[in-house]
């Protein structure tokens, strides 16, 4: 089973949007998805035979989780369908975002230059195509960078605590929930707790408190 048949399933991507939260247990997937644990596992195979997903066991549990990054691009125009599947460890994510972006004013350039011919106008869709190719690779190596950046971050939060609580709290700001609520239904955590866990490491200066947009929010201290 390829990447784009195996995400094409609905229940297959709410497993994997579970799993992008946490690596999960067999019967913790469905629990938390209303899913019969034998669908689960049909679900997590495929996912699996695709390299999607990836699964380890602790010798009471077999956890699954996310294998590695991948980046899949979709382009449905009048004239063109096309979908690209880019993987971390491909050639793609090894790119320098700043050497990407040289030539890229000359390439805009060239593209809105005079087109009064077929060669012109051919010269120009070539010039296109290649920016939207620099493009793709910025936007794939940047979410890479951003995944490493994660995983330091989550290094770094190990350290300032043992709890599992604090740490859940901790990644689910750092992921870009800003309230409580939004944690809490994250997670699946209840919302006394959430608030409960905020205030304790509000009090140890890890977490503090914003407006943002007229809100307040929580953020990183």
């Amino acid at each position: 089973m390829n990447v784009l048949d195996a995400i094409g399933n609905e229940s297959r991507r709410r497993i994997l949007e579970l799993l992008a939260k946490k690596p999960c247990y067999i019967s913790e997937i469905s629990y938390c998805l209303g899913m019969a644990p034998k669908l689960v596992i049909e679900h997590l195979e495929k996912l699996e035979k695709a390299g999607i997903v990836k699964s380890i066991d602790d010798g009471k549990r077999k956890y699954y989780f996310i294998a590695d990054t991948l980046r899949v691009e979709v382009t449905i125009s009048p004239h063109n369908f096309e979908v690209s599947i880019l993987r971390r460890n491909g050639s793609e994510f090894s790119l320098n975002p700043l050497n990407i972006l040289k030539g890229i004013e000359e390439d805009l350039k060239l593209m809105h230059s005079s087109m009064n011919s077929v060669s012109e106008i051919y010269r120009a869709m070539k010039v296109a195509e290649k920016l939207r190719e620099k493009f793709s690779a910025i936007q794939t190596t940047i979410t890479s960078m951003m995944d490493g950046m994660l995983e330091e971050l989550l290094e770094e939060v190990e350290k300032i605590t043992n709890d599992d609580l604090e740490r859940i709290v901790l990644l689910g700001i750092a992921k870009g929930l800003r309230k409580a609520t939004e944690i809490a239904e994250h997670f699946r955590i209840p919302y006394k707790e959430v608030e409960k866990t905020l205030e304790s490491l509000k009090m140890r200066g890890i977490v503090k408190e914003e407006e943002v947009d007229g809100e307040i929010v929580w953020v990183l201290g």
